[in-house]
């Protein structure tokens, strides 16, 4: 026979276990899970992104440092730049709602 673990018995007395709680019945939807909140400069938008070599993080972010500027808006200037060579409009960067318009 098993020898009785204190620590559990301990356990058991401060908190019930987990099947002894009631379940939902089959009719009882579970509570949705809530989703994080988007802040409103990501609205509309989605990740565009790659894999690189660290040097290359590294000198976008002294560009950055040294211009007083974010890599998001280096990243804008560089997507716009591939635009307007292919003879593609330079969308990077605009709102969502103006996008859609172009």
């Amino acid at each position: 026979m098993a020898k009785p673990n204190p620590l559990a018995q301990g356990l058991n007395q401060i908190s019930p276990r987990q099947d002894a709680r009631p379940q939902p019945s089959a009719t009882e939807s579970p509570a949705p899970h809530p989703r994080s909140k988007v802040p409103p400069s990501r609205g509309g938008r989605v990740l565009v992104g790659g894999f690189f070599t660290p040097e290359v993080q590294t000198a976008l972010k002294v560009i950055a440092a040294e211009e007083r500027t974010t890599l998001q808006a280096l990243l804008t200037e560089a997507i716009n730049t591939v635009f307007a060579k292919r003879g593609r409009p330079e969308i990077a960067g605009l709102p969502p709602k103006a996008e859609a318009r172009q």
